[in-house]
């Protein structure tokens, strides 16, 4: 199985600007009350889950409909169960939209063309620790280009265990001042090579809200590079401005926000290419700040 689809993880963002109250902005089925058959599967509509990705002959019944909710009738729920084949556990995983291709590198998705502040979500999490298992969630705002799909806005957020019912905020941090066209939302209750059976997530009540009115310096990000990405590892910085904007100090933070690495100015006679080597990190996505000059680049990076 694609690790881009299982392991599609998190980064935890800081809001990159002022915010202006708003009401909450609803997303198809994001109370998770209508639900219908897919195959032999019971299945939220407006959502896609490892069954629709990979089409396996048995249900891994990791996705299902929960009375357990916080508001309405019902929730779903996601958990980590072994399926038939032996030593095999599947997560639970939800994304938003049809599109289930395991190869994506941001499955599914739906229309969307607002600016909103931060993700909204009510949630549950049993049978695991921070320590054994990570549970999470990733949205991303993305537009095509006509030629490639680019993120204007992301954010993640790893799940704290949680006996009862829980709001968390997932705040949004936009690298575009473009519209986005496109929302792509997915959680997972487990994100390891080796999920903890048991654990279960229960999501509910998902909505984004208020209205971002600053962004990261478009013109400041565009002028620095980033190939490939999605990477296997090693990303490549460039710049259209001096080289020094590349030589330039730079933090990679990981989905917690925690540093996983530092790289210190480069000699003043170095090139205007520079490369970021994530090799050795969990896949997922990450976050790079470079200390130009002129101010902080900030750029999402895809490991894959």
């Amino acid at each position: 199985m694609k690790k881009t689809f299982l392991r599609f993880l998190l980064t935890a963002l800081t809001s990159a600007g002022a915010l202006t109250a708003a009401s909450a902005q609803a997303l198809p089925n994001g109370n998770f009350e209508n639900w219908e058959t897919r195959g032999a599967t019971l299945a939220p509509v407006g959502w896609v889950t490892l069954d629709d990705a990979f089409g396996l002959p048995i249900s891994s019944g990791t996705v299902t409909r929960s009375s357990d909710k916080n508001g309405g009738q019902y929730a779903a729920l996601l958990e980590n169960k072994p399926y038939i084949l032996p030593g095999v556990t599947f997560p639970g995983v939800l994304a938003i939209g049809t599109n289930a291709d395991p190869e994506a590198d941001l499955p599914g998705g739906v229309p969307f063309t607002g600016r909103p502040a931060n993700m909204q979500f009510h949630y549950k999490l049993t049978g695991t620790t921070a320590a054994s298992e990570i549970a999470g969630v990733q949205v991303a705002l993305t537009r095509w280009t006509g030629t490639e799909t680019v993120i204007v806005a992301a954010g993640g957020a790893e799940l704290a265990p949680a006996a009862n019912y829980t709001l968390e905020t997932v705040p949004l941090e936009y690298e575009s001042s473009a519209t986005p066209d496109s929302i792509r939302i997915i959680f997972a209750s487990g994100t390891s090579d080796e999920p903890t059976v048991g654990t279960a997530l229960l999501i509910d009540d998902v909505v984004m809200t208020g209205t971002a009115l600053a962004t990261v310096n478009a013109a400041r990000n565009a002028a620095v590079s980033v190939s490939p990405n999605p990477s296997t590892g090693v990303f490549t910085l460039s710049t259209s401005r001096d080289a020094s904007w590349t030589r330039s100090a730079y933090t990679v933070t990981d989905v917690a926000g925690r540093v996983v690495q530092r790289g210190a100015a480069a000699p003043v006679n170095a090139s205007g290419q520079r490369t970021v080597d994530l090799r050795g990190q969990r896949a997922g996505m990450y976050t790079l700040r470079l200390d130009t000059p002129e101010g902080p680049v900030v750029h999402k990076l895809l490991l894959q």
